[in-house]
């Protein structure tokens, strides 16, 4: 009787001890969150054991493995593997158009990152893959193509990371335009450091997230975005070059900045297209600017959820930088131009003489035959950003306010911290003059050192 009371005893302590285990790791997942990267920065083998132990667990040998990856993302995170990673973390939100550079941008960012476990991608594919040929060189899947590298190069450092990317995809059909693409891919920030938008089609010096985020340091503003438009890189250093690439940065003197906006009138209505200018690389730190590049802006995290991207304006092109930058600014985010470049940007478009199937890129006003659907979508909403910037009266003539998208207005207009009338005056728009016409070219302004600050309450000392 008294050693089976022993080892009743036993068994009830053992129990009470793998209880009270279970609450404190369940107290400190939640404290840590799914998604949430703990402040621990792990040493090189360490890594090393984390990306070994992930592809152990989740092997990649085919693109439905590739997707299982991607939807166990959370569940990964469960297991613990946060705690080995930076505390300081990069969120990076990519749009996709059936763009051939999609796979090999991916790839570039992690085979480029000083410290690839710090990042994490939000990509939304607009794509013409069907059933399941995602793998399929065709498709330009922006994962599948990953896979089929990975079988040749399994040390790459994104074979063994792709659960660090989330991917939504839409048929090419279905898209909604650029805008309403960034907002899907934003919707996948959980909480990282830091934010950055660019589009599907870069390249990457060595070391770029050190060094961008050094940059971004030494402003010295919580609030800073760093914004420009990057040089260019030719169509023979498109695709996936793996480990061999040896692609390097140009060595250039200027840099492209946009130094205006003009105003005209399209659709009937009145909307903004960003000119650029070529600046003299800034040798004494970044220079706050007027305007930002929708294709390559850098900030805090709290950016994307201070002010995330409008999904009401399906279609808009000309107005959603003027728009989203005058956003950003009456929110109390400075913009500016970087000093160091870390990224370059294939401009190269598809030409009326290009087959089907062969152009460097596509882009979604490419379809002459959709085009003509979406005219009134893109002028409905052109006038709801008007809308929201106070421009109704001056950019939306014989158009009533009722007529106009309004929707969660207080989540996608203006900000409170600073007014649109004082963004016009900083950024030299002129409403009064015949149009087309062009607002005050800043160029001059910021290669003397910047546009001037304007206060900011509740965030300047």
């Amino acid at each position: 009787m008294r050693g089976q009371s022993s080892s009743s005893w036993v068994r009830t302590a053992f129990l009470v001890l793998a209880v009270v285990y279970m609450c404190v790791y369940f107290a400190m997942f939640m404290r840590n969150g799914a998604g949430q990267r703990a402040p621990c920065t792990p040493s090189p083998h360490k890594v090393s054991a984390i990306s070994a132990a992930t592809t152990a667990a989740l092997p990649i040998s085919s693109a439905d493995d590739a997707e299982n990856l991607l939807r166990n993302r959370e569940a990964v995170v469960a297991r613990g593997y946060t705690e080995h990673y930076p505390q300081e973390t990069i969120f990076i939100a990519v749009a996709s158009y059936g763009d051939p550079e999609c796979a090999p941008t991916i790839e570039r960012i992690f085979a480029r990152a000083a410290h690839p476990d710090r990042i994490f991608l939000g990509v939304c594919q607009q794509h013409d893959c069907h059933g399941d040929d995602v793998d399929n060189s065709k498709c330009k899947d922006c994962v599948g193509s990953l896979v089929t590298m990975c079988h040749k190069e399994p040390k790459h450092p994104v074979c063994s990371r792709m659960w660090q990317i989330q991917i939504t995809r839409m048929p090419m059909d279905e898209t909604k335009g650029v805008t309403y693409a960034r907002y899907l891919s934003e919707k996948m920030y959980r909480g990282e450091t830091y934010a950055m938008t660019i589009d599907s089609h870069m390249r990457f010096t060595r070391g770029w997230d050190s060094q961008l985020v050094n940059v971004w340091k030494d402003i010295g503003d919580d609030y800073a975005v760093l914004t420009n438009y990057p040089t260019g890189y030719p169509e023979s250093a498109m695709g996936i070059h793996g480990l061999s690439d040896d692609y390097e940065m140009p060595q250039v003197t200027y840099d492209q900045c946009i130094c205006k906006s003009k105003r005209f009138e399209t659709l009937g209505c009145i909307t903004f297209h960003h000119m650029a200018c070529a600046i003299h690389t800034p040798k004494t730190g970044s220079v706050r600017v007027a305007h930002l590049a929708a294709g390559f802006n850098f900030a805090k995290g709290h950016r994307m959820k201070n002010v995330p991207y409008d999904p009401y304006t399906p279609f808009l092109f000309d107005g959603e930088e003027f728009s989203f930058g005058a956003r950003l600014w009456t929110h109390g985010y400075d913009l500016y131009h970087p000093e160091k470049q870390v990224m370059t940007h294939l401009y190269l478009e598809k030409k009326k003489d290009t087959a089907p199937g062969q152009a460097a890129r596509r882009t979604f006003w490419d379809e002459p035959d959709l085009w003509a659907k979406r005219h009134p979508i893109l002028t409905k909403s052109t006038k709801r950003i008007n809308w929201l910037m106070g421009l109704h009266e001056k950019n939306n003539p014989g158009t009533n306010v009722e007529d106009v998208d309004q929707r969660e207005a207080d989540v996608y207009g203006v900000g409170s911290v600073r007014t649109m009338e004082q963004y016009f005056k900083w950024a030299g728009v002129d409403f009064e003059c015949k149009l087309p016409c062009f607002s005050d070219d800043k160029l001059s302004v910021y290669e003397a050192g910047g546009m001037p600050s304007v206060h900011r309450p509740g965030i300047d000392k």
